[in-house]
């Protein structure tokens, strides 16, 4: 039972590794978009991140219809390498490949009923 619980651990830990590599292509790219529809505000948003004492004031309705647009504009003009377990849509190939390889260790962990699952 021991080495059941360690070995969906470890595939766990191993699926949310992929995930987030995966996502992070995906923010990347949506974010390059969103820089090109909004440059001033998404120049804005940036800073704020880096700088949580940032007194610049970010119109965050704003920030949000950008970002929608943004992910409109990729809908529109960019193919859909992979739509995962959960719907999200991958634009780039190599979050794709590795969403793919997410999904693969989440169905290997359904088969193997991994607490982390139920």
């Amino acid at each position: 039972m021991a080495a059941e619980v360690e070995a969906c651990r470890n595939l766990l830990e191993q699926l949310n590794a992929l995930a987030e590599q995966a996502m992070k292509a995906e923010i990347a790219l949506v974010r390059t978009t969103r820089e090109r529809i909004c440059p001033v505000l998404s120049q804005q948003a940036d800073g704020a991140n880096a700088n949580d004492h940032n007194e610049t004031t970010i119109d965050y309705q704003a920030l949000i219809e950008c970002r929608r647009k943004a992910e409109e504009q990729l809908l529109r003009s960019r193919r859909v390498f992979y739509v995962n377990i959960q719907q999200f849509r991958f634009y780039t190939a190599a979050g794709a490949k590795l969403a793919r390889q997410a999904d693969g260790l989440m169905q290997q962990m359904q088969d193997q009923e991994c607490p982390q699952l139920r």
